[in-house]
């Protein structure tokens, strides 16, 4: 190591410079680039491990897009069995990063994007908000990527690990917004000594991130308990920027999210004994075989698993497989580890009947776009279920009139465990568009499906529609398409005339019309010299398919 140097910081101060030649990353190389992704132009930093374990960086001439060096960090495997990524270690200072979003101002400040540790978006520019709908995945995924590849190459963990916050009030948010009496878990994680109080105020905002066990987790038997406010805990859980919250001060004026959060630990018990389970099925039937799968982490490995499933039966083993009668059971995993310390963990499990033959209806595709006079069909589908088999009979309703239906065959015969198709077509000469209800109806089963179909057309029109010319001469008129109620699609053109003295042509042929659109296309009327005066036709007709529209012009000659 070399001698300490000071450097001279934004406001004048000095502090100690200290230059790592293989341990660490250069202190030199932190005010070029701060936490957070920036452009290093002129050199290219190059991650180097010695055989000792140690994290240095090489400077090479060239420009590159850094992301943060946090992301080499010590990893923890996953406490939770659901998933199997390894959790970055970080601190909540490391996970924010020290970038204040530039767009918002005191008190309303909070940690910008570009600071952050996992930028799983890529690296972005100060204040910059990325959308959410490109992050790399859903915050409602129970299966998040262990890591996300940056279009540079570099590769990042997606679960971070975040020892001694403290847990804010907890909260219930979109209670049965998707699964009836299943809430989101809120609350705020801070960091215990520089925001103790974890609201939502500045400048507490950068010691604190909003936390969320996901519905989807906890529907799915996956989600980590709730934790009691106020509560000293260690976190996992996966980085998630919420575009939509950056200027709320309940999210703490950032996007930055551990949404979901995986799982938990009271700080103080870090390495005590601790378990857990999850079950599949998670709504098992009756008769049907259940998988318990139990986790286990702390006290000293190897680990012993005994169970009481809450039927008078017990089993040992990891994982253990049972069966039900109808009715809800308390099942209570206990965790053995070779120190002999011993843990528990309980979960009631719900055993419905098991499901009544029934079968299922479905179309394809599920909307239709016709064009006025021709017809459109969907295919519907019925799919046996639970061993059904029998007769089901099609009927179909419209919320209008003027849509003409035809389902053939209008009854289908379906085996256990298959599938039948009906062909219903639809036809009208009325624009507009039409909710079809298709009803497959057995004994006392009746299931529908809805199907949307759009009644479409174009209109042909000329301008003028009446014109002089003195023989020997020739004069252009415009024939105007325009697509009704959403057509889409290509207009043949074509002329006639009524008599061979009188000469046409039409430029182009052909017009493509977008939804809702116009098109034109130039009619040239040339009337000969040995034309003889009076009164002649042309007519234009446009044509998609077996559907047609014409327009008539009045070629006076002179």
């Amino acid at each position: 190591m070399q001698p300490e140097k000071t450097l001279t910081n934004e406001t004048g101060s000095q502090r100690p410079f200290t230059r790592y030649r293989r341990q660490g990353w250069d202190e030199s190389l932190k005010r070029i680039s701060p936490v957070g992704s920036k452009t290093l132009v002129v050199a290219i930093i190059s991650l180097v491990i010695s055989s000792g374990g140690a994290v240095g960086y090489l400077l090479t001439p060239g420009a590159i897009m850094l992301v943060s060096p946090l992301s080499v960090q010590p990893t923890s495997p996953s406490w939770n069995s659901a998933t199997s990524c390894n959790a970055v270690v970080l601190t909540l200072e490391q996970f924010l990063g020290s970038v204040v979003n530039p767009k918002q101002t005191k008190p309303n400040a909070g940690a910008d994007y570009s600071g952050g540790a996992l930028p799983l978006e890529g690296a972005k520019s100060a204040g910059t908000n990325p959308a959410s709908t490109s992050w790399p995945y859903s915050k409602r995924s129970t299966s998040p990527p262990c890591t996300v590849t940056l279009a540079n190459g570099t590769v990042l963990p997606t679960l971070v690990e975040i020892h001694g916050v403290k847990v804010g009030f907890v909260s219930n948010d979109e209670c049965g917004s998707v699964f009836a009496n299943i809430c989101d878990k809120t609350f705020n994680s801070c960091n215990a000594v520089l925001a103790p109080n974890c609201a939502s105020s500045y400048p507490d905002t950068m010691h604190k991130v909003h936390t969320e066990i996901d519905m989807y987790w906890q529907k799915n038997g996956i989600a980590p308990p709730t934790p009691t406010s106020g509560s000293i805990i260690d976190v996992q859980g996966f980085v998630y920027w919420d575009d939509a919250h950056v200027s709320d001060s309940w999210h703490s004026f950032s996007g930055w999210e551990i949404h979901p959060l995986s799982a938990w630990r009271l700080s103080s018990s870090s390495s005590a004994l601790t378990a857990g389970f999850t079950y599949s099925p998670t709504t098992p039937t009756t008769g049907q075989t259940i998988t318990f799968t139990a986790s286990a982490s702390g006290g000293t490995s190897p680990y012993s698993f005994s169970w009481s499933f809450g039927d008078s039966t017990i089993g040992t083993g990891n994982p253990v497989t049972h069966s039900y009668s109808a009715g809800s059971y308390t099942v209570q995993l206990t965790v053995h580890d070779s120190a002999s310390a011993s843990t528990t963990a309980t979960r009631t499990v719900n055993v419905g009947p098991p499901p009544q033959p029934d079968f299922a209806i479905s179309a394809n595709p599920g909307s239709l776009t016709i064009l006025a006079g021709s017809s459109g069909s969907s295919k519907v589908s019925l799919n046996s279920l639970d061993g059904f088999s029998g007769q089901v009979t099609l009927s179909t309703s419209t919320d209008k009139t003027g849509l003409t239906i035809s389902c053939s065959p209008s009854s289908l015969t379906l085996i256990a465990a298959g599938s039948a198709n009906s062909t219903c077509t639809f036809t009208s000469p009325t624009i507009g568009t039409y909710a079809v209800t298709v009803t497959g109806t057995s004994g006392s089963l009746s299931h529908s499906t809805s199907i949307a179909v759009r009644i479409v057309d174009f209109t042909l029109s000329a301008l003028p529609n009446s014109i002089t010319i003195i023989h020997g001469h020739s004069a252009t008129v415009s024939i105007n398409l325009s697509s009704v109620n959403g057509f889409t699609g290509t207009v043949s053109l074509t002329q006639s005339d009524s008599s061979i003295n009188i000469k046409t042509s039409l430029n182009p042929n052909q017009v493509t019309l977008a939804p809702d659109g116009t098109g034109s296309s130039s009619l040239k009327i040339t009337a000969l010299k040995k034309t003889t005066p009076g009164t002649y036709l042309v007519t234009v007709t446009g044509t998609v398919g077996t559907v047609s529209h014409s327009v008539t012009v009045t070629v006076n000659v002179t």
